[in-house]
């Protein structure tokens, strides 16, 4: 071996070194920025601004949304945003689009065909008969205040305005977002218990489709409350089904969360209130 083989030796294993130590520290520095960010709700807006209530009578769909979650938080059943919207299975929506979150009202236009001579008829009539004297309750003042009264019947019952508390467990802790607003609570309980409807009303959604709230029933009591039961195990009751106060919904799990509980919250147009302010305190 001559010496000039020596000097390539050397450049050999410096650059091998170079390799494994650029290697190590890129490694290192991979290490120290931790695990991606996980997103616990299914619409991006919600968990970028800490949003998870929306309202007025259109929404414009963000990047991530979806029509189950624009329903929940706008306090709206998917299936009746959907036919608005004039959306089918699998209900697929595009970012940019602008949903309608409130049907607009029907305006009833009613036409009549008028006999001119029958008209003219029943004026002479009037003027050749003399005035009548009509005493107060008179049958056709009945009928006429009747004529007065309107009635706009829900889609269903109105919900029983004492809610019972739908589940046991060692602790009901409320749940607060970061902007101070109200979150539900969390009862924390036994594997397999039961989930109670905490008041009458009809399924509009039985699924996992709500990223962060495992198995999920909602349940809609009248035009502007909805309850949700988040985390089940099993759910046991179908979509649009109506529920009694008291009726087994479900069996309490852990799908979607850390430990076994149920999370519950009951929203107001959309809006989440605080569960402690409409459940017994005995």
């Amino acid at each position: 071996m001559t010496c000039s083989t020596f000097p390539d030796i050397t450049t050999t294993l410096l650059s091998r070194f170079l390799i494994i130590f650029i290697g190590l520290l890129t490694a290192a520095c991979s290490s120290n920025t931790g695990p991606a960010p996980v997103e616990t709700l299914s619409t991006k807006i919600a968990s970028t601004n800490n949003l998870t209530e929306i309202s007025g009578d259109s929404y414009v769909v963000q990047e991530g949304d979806t029509l189950f979650a624009i329903a929940f938080y706008s306090g709206n059943s998917y299936r009746d945003l959907a036919k608005i919207n004039g959306l089918s299975a699998p209900y697929a929506i595009q970012v940019g689009q602008k949903l309608k979150l409130k049907e607009a009202p029907a305006i009833k236009i009613v036409s009549k065909n008028i006999d001119v001579a029958q008209i003219e008829q029943k004026s002479n009539d009037k003027r050749l008969d003399p005035p009548k004297q009509q005493a107060y309750g008179d049958s056709r003042e009945k009928n006429h205040r009747k004529n007065q009264i309107t009635k706009s019947i829900p889609s269903i019952k109105p919900y029983n305005t004492r809610w019972i508390w739908p589940a046991t467990g060692q602790h009901k802790v409320a749940t607060v977002g970061t902007d101070g607003s109200n979150r539900g609570l969390d009862i924390k309980g036994r594997l397999g218990s039961k989930i109670l409807a905490s008041a009458d009303g009809k399924v509009v959604y039985a699924g996992n489709a709500l990223k962060g709230y495992g198995n999920l029933v909602i349940i809609k009591h009248d035009e502007n409350y909805l309850s949700a039961y988040a985390h089940n195990d099993r759910i046991l009751v179908d979509e649009q089904s109506y529920v009694t106060q008291g009726q087994q919904i479900a069996t309490m799990g852990r799908t979607g969360a850390s430990e076994v509980m149920l999370h519950f919250e009951i929203r107001k147009q959309g809006k989440s209130q605080d569960p402690f302010n409409y459940l017994p305190t005995d």
